[in-house]
Parts: C-alpha cells; structure tokens; sequence
C-alpha cells in the first residue's frame, strides 16, 4: 500500500510540473478598403507578397478588410495586387518588445511612422490608429480606384 501511494504522488508531481507554453500573442496589422470615389466598401480580388518572404500572404481571395503582420525591422513591404494590378506598400514603424507572460513570453507592438505606396490602383491611405497591438482593430485604410470597366 505504502508503494502504491509512492507512485501515485510520483505520477502525480510528473503531471504537475508539465511545462504550460501557450503561443505569444501576435500583433496585426488591419487594413480596410474603400472606394476613393465613393468612399463605401469596396470588395477586390487579392494577392499578398511580402517582400523578402518565401511565401505569399494571401492568394487570389477576395476580400473588404486583411490582417498583414510587420516585421522586427523598421520597415514592412509588401507587393499587393489589386484585381491584377499591383501596387508596393512600405509601412515604416517602430517596434518595441512586450511582456506578455510567462507562459507566452514575449510579442512585438507596433506604431506607425508613415506609409510609402505607388500609386497604380492605391488612391491614398490613411492611418486610422497607428498603434498596432496584440487587439486587432482598424489601423489603416486604403482607398482604392475603381476598376475603370465598371467593377467595384
């Protein structure tokens, strides 16, 4: 009997001592379009490249809003192709490290600098909140050109 609690207090500690990692949060970068004659909702066929990255972010969907996530460097580019026609977009923002837990460790925040864009179907952009946190709300929005054949 003095055996079989001995193993069942040592199974148990086992158990207890099972390290906890949950995934850090991540901090998103969210961006609306509209229309820039307009000024409604405009829906577009996307593809997202980031710059420097092996893969693309998002492919042929078609979308109203995106989460992009940023980089640890100062800067953020990304090739977007906007029903066919494709645009580059460099966020420029500072980055701080945040405790979150000990059970997540660390996760970056953002704030954006200013935004560099060509303007091939991008209109302007606006920087609607330019503290871009672990709490994903509105950070920028792109007003788009409609599609001159009568679409969007």
């Amino acid at each position: 009997m003095k055996r079989f609690f001995y193993l069942s207090g040592i199974l148990f500690l086992l158990m207890a001592c099972e390290e906890v990692y949950e995934t850090p949060p991540q901090s998103l970068l969210q961006v609306s379009f509209l229309n820039s004659e307009t000024e409604k909702d405009i829906s577009a066929k996307i593809t997202v490249w980031g710059v420097g990255l092996d893969y693309l972010w998002v492919k042929d969907t078609t979308l109203q809003e995106i989460l992009l996530p940023l980089s640890a460097n100062d800067t953020t580019s990304y090739l977007i192709s906007f029903d066919s026609v494709i645009d580059t977009v460099t966020f420029i923002h500072e980055t701080t490290r945040k405790y979150e837990s000990m059970e997540t460790g660390l996760y970056y925040e953002y704030h954006l600098q200013s935004i560099d864009f060509t303007n091939n179907r991008i209109d302007s952009i606006q920087i609607t909140d330019s503290l871009v946190t672990k709490k994903w709300n509105e950070n920028i929005t792109l007003y788009l050109r409609p599609l001159s054949a009568g679409g969007n």
